[in-house]
């Protein structure tokens, strides 16, 4: 019986899984992409189906598709287990709190107090008015379903004690945001009280926070004026800067769009959805972060922004934009020609919201009217400020190309020249701080050059084993009287040797069948063959061609100079210590010489 780990490797696509998050191209066998992990110019991320595997050519990380989740999630492994299983559909055993981590355990608090919230706002009688306010806003039963729409009891400690009830610990709930401390005596109430509540999830669909919307009408108006929304406080699950509303639902339509809308509220986020426009998140009135980017731009470098109509609105639309700018990301603003806000343009006018997303204007275009309005370009007091308004935006902007074209418009539009602008956005620009370093001493840096020789030699020893592996047959051809010591690393040459072995014994022609003789390889060896079997996707996507076989006589010889070098020093040192110890014998001496001139020889007709 396989195991969970096996069973859901065997049920989850990896290319399909990892081509969620980053766009993958076929290359021979395997799929290609921009490694999601550093920022690179080319494609150097390789996947494998065949295998189950990836790996990065550029920053060397690599694994599976659990340690592709650990790592672009931030998860330990038991996090990312549960999170594929629930995709995969595969039953793990039973929750055990001594087995949990910390994090584990607020997730599991909150997924159970999801469900507890919706249960409240579908049979609770004190619910009737959160019921009635959503039918007065529109929602249908469907979105209700589809974004876990729940209330939560006005009393002071019912969410408290029934989660107490279903046997979560009292530091659990706290650490899952749900409680706040008395200030007076022991003990806990609730944070979230009378509010209709959005469980906030993050890309994969779990409950990470909730966001709670005041019932207006039941609002005591002696009282105190509560926030209309209350957001769950950073825990050890939550990070507003980290999360999108309604990211998890919306990313497959964004990258079908290729573009992604985001709105401020959780209800103009819902509405465009049950509208049938779904490529829509929401920032929670809260400022775009790098974090926020870096998520979206796992689906596209679009970006259309929509916030209400007002003058805090119009501010929100702006706030962390520059992130999006250093990012390269593409950025729109939609002006909303009726409506306050986006709920309330698709309620009166649906075509007219995606019409708005259609339409919406480059941020360039925006800001150049938010800084021209009411301006005299013949006046030099309006022209220095339009461009100390503007200039700080464009250096802002990420891409050089995009930036000097903006710049340009800008010495056109004031009538200064182009070169006075660009050397005040040079003067702008942070100062890079003097270098503190101090020299490197001579032995480390002769130390440093021969480690860099030495993986200089591995990588070409590596490649040149990768297209063995890619092409078998080449063995047939360039293996004779190439050694495999001359590689570096003993790994290498184990699993050179063993090549030689199968090639000779069975004369494969396919790399499928070489990869099925694989299967026999221990762990290490098998892990190192898939790393070049990804290697040889990677450098030779078109196969071998005459210039991939002049490469390939290239790095033999290479590797047999090297090698004859190394020798030839071992020989040269041997000679120093036999002279230096004064008792040289002579036959030795002599036939340390003869080998030398054999090596010298031999290195002659490499030249």
């Amino acid at each position: 019986m396989p195991t969970p780990v096996e069973d859901i490797k065997a049920r989850i696509d990896i290319v399909d899984f990892i081509g969620e998050s980053l766009p993958l191209k076929q290359a021979g066998n395997n799929w290609k992409g921009k490694c999601p992990f550093h920022n690179e110019k080319s494609p150097s991320f390789m996947v494998s189906r065949e295998r189950g595997s990836w790996h990065c050519f550029g920053c060397g990380e690599g694994g599976d598709i659990f340690t592709f989740v650990e790592k672009q999630e931030g998860l330990d492994f038991p996090e990312a287990l549960r999170l594929l299983a629930k995709r995969a559909g595969v039953q793990l055993r039973e929750y055990n709190a001594e087995e949990q981590t910390q994090r584990t355990k607020v997730l599991d608090v909150l997924r159970w107090v999801s469900r507890y919230y919706q249960e409240v706002f579908r049979k609770a009688a004190d619910a009737e008015p959160a019921r009635e306010y959503l039918q007065k806003r529109q929602v249908n039963e469907t979105s209700l379903e589809d974004f876990g729409v729940g209330y939560a009891p006005a009393a002071w400690d019912s969410t408290f004690q029934a989660l107490k009830k279903k046997g979560f610990s009292d530091d659990d709930i706290f650490q899952a945001g749900l409680t706040i401390r008395k200030d007076r005596g022991a003990g806990f109430y609730d944070r979230f009280r009378n509010r209709i509540m959005f469980p906030i999830q993050d890309v994969h669909g779990t409950v990470v926070g909730f966001s709670g919307r005041v019932l207006d009408a039941l609002v005591d108006p002696k009282g105190p004026v509560p926030a209309k929304y209350i957001n769950s406080p950073q825990t050890i699950v939550y990070d507003k800067g980290n999360i999108l509303y309604g990211l998890d639902k919306a990313k497959q339509a964004i990258k079908k769009a290729d573009k992604a809308v985001i709105v401020e509220g959780q209800m103009d986020c819902l509405m465009s959805h049950q509208a049938g426009v779904n490529n829509v998140v929401a920032s929670s009135g809260t400022a775009l972060t790098a974090e926020h980017v870096s998520l979206l731009k796992r689906f596209t470098t679009n970006l259309v922004l929509s916030f209400d109509q007002d003058a805090a609105g119009a501010q929100a639309a702006l706030r962390g934009v520059d992130q999006a700018l250093m990012a390269k990301m593409s950025v729109r603003i939609v002006r909303l020609t009726q409506g306050k806000d986006p709920d309330e343009l698709i309620k009166n006018d649906l075509p007219a919201w995606q019409k708005a997303i259609d339409s919406a204007q480059p941020l360039m275009e925006y800001y150049v009217q938010e800084a021209t309005a009411g301006k005299d370009l013949q006046s030099v007091d309006d022209k220095k400020a339009v461009v100390k308004f503007l200039l700080p935006i464009i250096g802002k902007l990420g891409d050089p190309v995009e930036r000097s074209h903006y710049l340009q418009q800008l010495a056109d539009m004031v009538h200064v020249e182009r070169d006075a602008l660009q050397q005040s956005l040079d003067a702008q620009a942070p100062k890079r701080q003097a270098s503190t370093t101090q020299p490197v001493p001579v032995k480390q840096k002769t130390e440093a050059i021969a480690d860099l020789r030495v993986d200089r030699f591995r990588a070409v020893s590596e490649r040149l084993v990768a297209l063995f592996v890619h092409e078998p047959s080449l063995l047939d051809r360039f293996a004779s009287g190439f050694d495999p010591a001359v590689l570096v690393g003993q790994d290498l040459q184990t699993l050179y040797k063993t090549l030689i072995i199968w090639y000779s014994v069975n004369h494969f022609s396919t790399r499928h069948a070489l990869a099925d003789a694989a299967s026999s390889l221990d762990p290490e060896q098998q892990e190192l063959f898939t790393l070049l079997t990804l290697l040889g996707d990677h450098e030779y996507p078109d196969g071998i061609t005459p210039s991939v076989e002049h490469d390939i006589l290239t790095m033999i010889v290479a590797m047999k100079r090297r090698s004859l070098s190394l020798e030839l020093h071992r020989l040269e040192a041997d000679i120093r210590r036999l002279e230096q110890s004064g008792g040289a014998n002579a036959s030795q001496l002599s036939e340390l010489l003869a080998n030398v001139q054999t090596v010298t020889d031999q290195l002659r007709t490499l030249e």
